[in-house]
């Protein structure tokens, strides 16, 4: 077996990309970040220093849960050539599942077909979406065959998550990390293990995400 060396995705430790985010932000803009922290006033850096934190708490659970259930976990997942990422991938008998974390300290109002925080619209159901269905077909080009993915959103530190109508029948919306783990064991199964051992292995690979 090649030695993967960098290629290597198991060695990303979660939140890995936003915290690069948030520090390349304060290196550009040190003084207004500093400005802007003395006025209480929340900063691109701060958001995804935050952000960072999220996932950072939502991987280490994995990373326990992963070994607990015999999951694979990768964590901030290069995607395509601009710098987007998938927070966490986790990969099982259920197949495979792309997770937005999201650290919010606001109310969450989530509907079959809309999502809001702090009782602003977000993006975040059809960016989940489209990681899913990515991640889909870069998938089925590294294995050969069709991999099954889910997209999940999971909140850190929401003072309230609201779920009407069960919320969107194709992106699992979830109040805590816990909550995560629930709903992953609930999931049936849909991959062989010698299936979830190649998709484990394509996966694991940077080249497997990029867009050719």
């Amino acid at each position: 077996m090649r030695d993967l060396e960098g290629d290597d995705l198991v060695r990303n430790a979660p939140g890995a990309s936003a915290s690069a985010r948030a520090r390349e932000l304060r290196s550009e803009h040190p003084l207004l970040t500093t400005a802007a922290a003395m006025l209480g006033i929340r900063t691109s850096a701060q958001s995804f220093a935050a952000g960072a934190r999220g996932e950072r708490r939502v991987g280490r659970q994995l990373n326990r849960w992963a070994t607990r259930y015999g999951w694979h976990v990768l964590h901030a997942v290069p995607v395509g050539q601009r710098g987007a990422d998938i927070d966490h991938v986790i990969i099982g008998s259920f197949g495979v599942v792309t997770v937005n974390t999201k650290a919010t300290g606001t109310a969450v109002w989530v509907g079959e077909y809309g999502l809001t925080v702090g009782g602003k619209s977000v993006d975040y159901l059809p960016k989940s979406r489209n990681e899913a269905s990515r991640a889909a077909r870069l998938l089925k080009r590294a294995t050969g065959f069709d991999v099954p993915v889910q997209s999940a959103i999971v909140f850190v530190g929401a003072r309230r998550v609201t779920v009407r109508r069960g919320g969107p029948a194709d992106v699992a919306v979830l109040p805590s990390p816990r909550a995560l783990r629930h709903w992953l064991c609930k999931q049936r199964p849909v991959l062989r293990p010698g299936q979830v051992d190649a998709v484990y292995e394509a996966a694991r690979r940077r080249v497997s995400w990029q867009s050719r």
